[in-house]
């Protein structure tokens, strides 16, 4: 195992040297980050019962790089990244995960198309783990969908490809479309719990400039559900509206709602109230990431699930050489038909993390995670996890000074 965490650490290296050379030549911009650290977690299943509980200690080696480009009408991003986790008394939680995120934009005169493409092979243990991150800006960048099982023993390969369009009507007025397509595979011996699904949504949007600081925002979707498990398709339809609202330069926030209606042959649903509220605020030394979204997500139980969120970030630089942050992810889901326990689960995650500025490339990061599963419809009982990381990066060129 040693060997091929060194032979990945090489490659990795080499692949960034020569990007580097080629995005400097062509005045891309290009940031590597190498991570290094170790992991304790007293309940890395998440078991209900503390005599089964699995304590796991390891290692863990995160490698990645944000590669940027840009021009007066075109922008370019993609980041690679993977992680990969040494346990050397319980070899079988051993996971070499792999994730890519990446946008392309383009504006005209009038016109602004983009794609993004987004690509996450993960653990099944660490999927439903759904961790939070303090770095999310892009509230479309967190996922609700849910599609793994901290019991089980497997990958799962997910796929998010979103098309988009802008057309400008006027100075004051716009519409567009863009269209959201997720797919997950999963490669597992236990037959049955996780189904493969694809989801795809397109949305149909016209926005409108109220005052120098709102926009009015109207929303048409409509949705098609596919999971190995079911015989015929989920089909979904809803309309939302709401506003974006500049509080001041550094502070925006954006409330929608709306309904969404979905149906299956010999299934009766009700719809389902959806809608967001967002409140960004950005400044020198803090950044700070609030929202609480309703929505129909996808399930890896072959079915659609209502999911209650919330995803709190924020963090501070203390001073030259200290930050600080704190984050909040939770949801509650239930069953779209009210039948399948499967579904019913409350999760919660409370992030802590002290990182230390040793220069501007390297840093020493503190992470603690408290995590709580309460799957009342299944087990009765709830679950609860202690993680702390301890993480030493270098990243260079990239870590702003105050």
């Amino acid at each position: 195992m040693l060997r091929r965490l060194l032979r990945i650490v090489l490659c990795t290296v080499l692949v960034m040297a020569s990007s580097f050379n080629m995005a400097f030549a062509q005045d891309w911009r290009f940031e590597p980050v190498v991570k290094v650290g170790g992991e304790i977690d007293d309940n890395a299943v998440l078991q209900v019962r503390t005599d089964q509980e699995v304590k796991l200690t390891g290692y863990l080696l995160d490698i990645g790089a944000d590669i940027f480009y840009a021009s007066p009408t075109t922008s370019f991003f993609v980041q690679p990244r993977a992680l990969i986790r040494n346990y050397p008394d319980d070899a079988e939680f051993d996971s070499e995960d792999l994730f890519l995120r990446s946008n392309l934009r383009h504006e005209g005169q009038s016109n602004t198309i983009g794609f993004r493409a987004n690509f996450d092979r993960q653990s099944i243990r660490t999927a439903e783990r759904t961790d939070s991150d303090l770095t999310v800006e892009d509230p479309d960048e967190i996922t609700d969908d849910d599609s793994g099982r901290v019991l089980l023993f497997g990958t799962r390969d997910k796929w998010r490809l979103s098309p988009y369009w802008l057309y400008q009507l006027s100075d004051a007025s716009s519409i567009g479309a863009d269209f959201d397509y997720s797919t997950a595979q999963y490669d597992y011996d236990l037959v049955g719990s996780l189904r493969d699904y694809t989801d795809s949504r397109l949305n149909l949007n016209y926005r409108r400039s109220m005052s120098s600081v709102t926009t009015g925002r109207v929303t048409l979707t409509g949705r098609k559900f596919d999971a190995s498990s079911i015989q015929s398709d989920i089909n979904g339809y809803g309309i939302s509206g709401g506003i974006e609202r500049r509080l001041s330069e550094k502070t925006r926030l954006t409330v929608m709602l709306g309904m969404e209606d979905t149906n299956q042959a010999g299934v009766d649903s009700d719809p389902e109230v959806v809608g967001y509220a967002t409140l960004i605020r950005n400044l020198e030394t803090i950044r700070m990431f609030a929202q609480y979204r309703r929505s129909v997500s996808a399930s890896g139980v072959g079915r659609l699930s209502v999911r209650d969120s919330v995803n709190v970030n924020f963090t501070r630089r203390l001073n030259e050489k200290i930050s600080a942050g704190l984050g909040v992810r939770a949801y509650q889901s239930t069953g779209t038909t009210g039948l399948l326990a499967a579904e019913e689960r409350n999760y919660v995650q409370f992030q802590s993390t002290f990182s230390w500025y040793l220069s501007r490339s390297f840093v020493i990061e503190a992470d603690y995670r408290y995590t709580v599963l309460d799957r009342s419809g299944i087990l009765g009982e709830r679950s609860n996890s202690n993680r702390v990381n301890l993480w030493f990066v270098y990243q260079p060129r990239t870590i702003p000074r105050i």
